[in-house]
């Protein structure tokens, strides 16, 4: 706007002189006054703005900013184990030794304006039926730091687990997370409110149902999950990053992979503490990432309604990366993750994993390959053949 003003100032000016003569000095005065005007009212042009977005009484205005946006990925992945017997899993999971499509996922997402986002997201994992994965709307409010998640999405609690699995480290997460954190999705809503760049505060209200498989959807019990977690970031500059996540969870789960089915319990209200953080140290090429879990279960019972008597579960991990120097987009990563699920017991699901490993980024994380090496122990009872050899190749498309 300023440079169309001064540009037909010069026309005006210009053709004044076949009227009557202007010196180059009258010239030069009248831009640097039409300048200085421009300046200020530019200046209060945008503490009106300023004052009247305080006030409420304005709202930015409501555009289509971006289309459909499809994307995905694929994960091949190769397994061995020292002693699998047929129709057992690995520690991981999968369904015996050899290759396996272990991810085929599909996202649909976009923005209908400024405020609003969408995300559908389906997956056909190990070769199983497509099932819906995550679908959810996002609202963002113009006058305040405040966010609106609804729908069916992760559930908002471990920094591990929040972490997008197309840029893990290892194959998959550590034990002491997969086991105690609720790493699954759920149907609610979530709200974050963020008063600084590097803080934010997060509480969610959910089924406890888990995702929405078969009749999962619904809130049976008429009971609910809740959320809460402040994330932030203390430190950030050229050579040190800090981010630390502390949650807490609440409420009635009875989700069908929750780590107290090994003990007779299918629903339970939990009071688990969350406390995970990571520091990167750029100049080193180092990262590292911590955790520990606490849970409290109470008033558990079974498929019956019988109750159930259970321990505290409890578990930690710490893991490290180096980025090679001398190869470029080598990471050598390493890993101890500790967990008792039921204290009350000494029992074989009472283990601690040592993984040691690689990944390389062909082209960041768009391709990639991750491989690692899991030491299995298990603490009580008889130990298990069961360490684990896994590669894998992402294509993200």
């Amino acid at each position: 706007m300023r440079k169309s003003l001064l540009a037909l100032s010069l026309v005006l000016l210009s053709s004044q002189g076949f009227a009557k003569e202007v010196s180059n000095e009258e010239i030069l005065r009248k831009l640097q006054q039409l300048e200085q005007k421009v300046s200020q009212l530019e200046e209060e042009n945008k503490k009106l703005r300023s004052l009247l977005r305080k006030s409420g009484y304005t709202v930015t205005p409501r555009k289509r900013t971006e289309k459909l946006q499809v994307d995905g990925r694929v994960l091949f992945r190769f397994s061995q184990s020292e002693d699998l017997d047929e129709g057992e899993k690995t520690i991981y999971g999968d369904p015996g030794n050899g290759f396996i499509i272990r991810k085929a996922r599909v996202k649909f997402h976009g923005k209908l304006n400024d405020n609003t986002g969408y995300m559908i997201h389906i997956r056909a994992d190990r070769g199983s039926n497509v099932e819906l994965w995550d679908a959810y709307i996002d609202y963002k409010f113009d006058s305040i730091p405040l966010s609106l998640r609804m729908g069916q999405f992760k559930v908002p609690l471990s920094m591990s687990y929040l972490k997008s699995g197309t840029t893990l480290w290892f194959p998959e997460r550590p034990v002491a997370v997969n086991k105690i954190a609720p790493v699954w999705r759920d149907v609610g809503i979530a709200a974050t409110y963020a008063p600084l760049k590097s803080l934010k505060f997060t509480a969610s209200i959910l089924n406890g149902e888990g995702w929405s498989s078969n009749d999962k959807i619904y809130n049976r019990d008429k009971k609910y999950l809740y959320t809460f977690a402040v994330d932030t970031v203390p430190v950030n500059n050229e050579d040190f990053r800090w981010r630390v996540r502390a949650g807490y969870e609440t409420g009635y789960d009875r989700y069908s992979k929750l780590v107290y089915k090994a003990y007779g319990a299918s629903v339970v209200k939990r009071d688990l503490f969350d406390v995970e953080t990571r520091l990167d140290i750029k100049p080193l090429g180092l990262a590292f990432e911590g955790g520990y879990l606490y849970d409290n279960p109470t008033d558990a019972k079974d498929s019956s309604g019988n109750p159930v008597n259970l321990g505290n579960a409890k578990g930690f991990y710490i893991q490290g990366d180096y980025e090679v120097p001398a190869v470029r987009n080598l990471h050598l990563v390493g890993r101890y993750s500790w967990l008792d699920p039921n204290d009350d017991v000494d029992d074989s699901n009472d283990v601690d994993y040592t993984s040691l490993g690689f990944y390389y980024l062909i082209n960041s994380w768009q391709a990639a390959i991750r491989s690692a090496y899991v030491w299995a122990n298990e603490r009580h009872g008889e130990e298990k053949a069961n360490n684990l050899f896994v590669t894998e190749f992402q294509l993200l498309f």
